[in-house]
């Protein structure tokens, strides 16, 4: 690997502004951000032209248009201030659109009318007496009348409770959910499909496919174009995050990495295939995940490699 232990900050800000490149492109891989990782840890000069970096990306709250507005009526100026400026405005538009690896929020999560931020779990009061529970990297918009609860939930996972008599509708996945006085979960899974599970009462669904619903104590898995049979749910297992823990019953241990990443600042890059095939049985607390990494570590003989910025590599 090539070092830069010598370089001026000239070369590293060149050297960044090939990254940004390399990250916009829509290809960024693992390996990729590995890379970056490993490049930043190499001097203090190029992890302060990363951090430069990522206090850009937060900077985005503001939508790429504003600021690339701002940046064109700035004036020109030199050194790191100008590259700054200058990559802002070469990759501000794609990477707020396409953020690699889901490394930063992106324009479509901070336009959300709410959102929950990585381990963050947030409680709301709606219209008709509803109250919505959201979990970590959850975002969802308020829609409809003043009197009554209408929810659009964009991603990650609800636990919603309606009002008396005035009826909760939440669009999710191409369904229409419909309820009173009842209590549901709902999850947005990785793979675009939804999981509702009907906790108290009944929840009507609208699905492109037919119309079904659900009583208390029953589990229904649905995507864009299939809509599963109900099966029994686990209210247990379902409603853990609630009482701040992670439960994995026989869970082979790539999904278990997923999980963690939901709750976890960072990301774990699992890189064995065969160590992900591991089934894991086992209860962890969201508040000591790196407690969890050690378990995985010790259980199963994997490797923990800490990178900064909260990178872990597990192999």
């Amino acid at each position: 690997m090539t070092q830069y232990s010598n370089d001026s900050d000239g070369d590293i800000e060149e050297q960044a502004r090939q990254w940004l490149v390399r990250l916009r492109s829509g290809r960024a891989s693992e390996a990729d951000a590995q890379a970056f990782a490993r490049w930043r840890a190499q001097s203090p000069h190029h992890a302060r032209a990363a951090r430069e970096l990522g206090q850009l990306w937060r900077g985005l709250r503001m939508a790429a248009p504003a600021v690339a507005r701002e940046q064109a009526m700035r004036a020109p100026s030199r050194g790191r201030r100008a590259f700054l400026g200058g990559a802002l405005a070469a990759g501000v538009a794609l990477l707020a659109l396409r953020p690699p690896l889901a490394l930063w929020p992106s324009v479509g999560e901070l336009a959300a009318d709410y959102r929950t931020g990585t381990g963050e779990q947030r409680q709301l009061a709606l219209a008709g007496g509803a109250q919505v529970r959201m979990n970590t990297q959850t975002r969802l918009n308020l829609r409809g009348a003043d009197d009554a609860a209408f929810i659009e939930l964009l991603a990650g996972e609800a636990q919603i409770f309606t009002g008396g008599r005035e009826a909760c509708t939440v669009l999710v996945g191409g369904a229409r959910l419909q309820a009173r006085a009842a209590s549901f979960n709902v999850r947005c899974l990785p793979d675009g499909d939804v999981e509702l599970s009907c906790l108290e009462g009944r929840v009507e669904v609208d699905h492109p496919q037919r119309r079904t619903s659900l009583s208390a104590s029953q589990q229904l898995r649905y995507g864009p174009a299939v809509l599963r049979l109900a099966a029994p749910a686990d209210s247990n297992a379902v409603l853990a995050w609630r009482r701040g823990l992670l439960l994995f019953n026989d869970t082979p241990l790539a999904q278990v990495v997923e999980e963690l990443n939901r709750y976890r600042p960072g990301r774990i890059f699992l890189q064995s295939e065969e160590l992900g095939m591991r089934r894991v049985q086992a209860q962890f607390s969201i508040d000591k995940l790196d407690v969890a990494l050690a378990l995985i570590r010790d259980l199963y003989g994997a490797r923990l490699t800490y990178l900064p910025g909260n990178l872990v590599l597990l192999s």
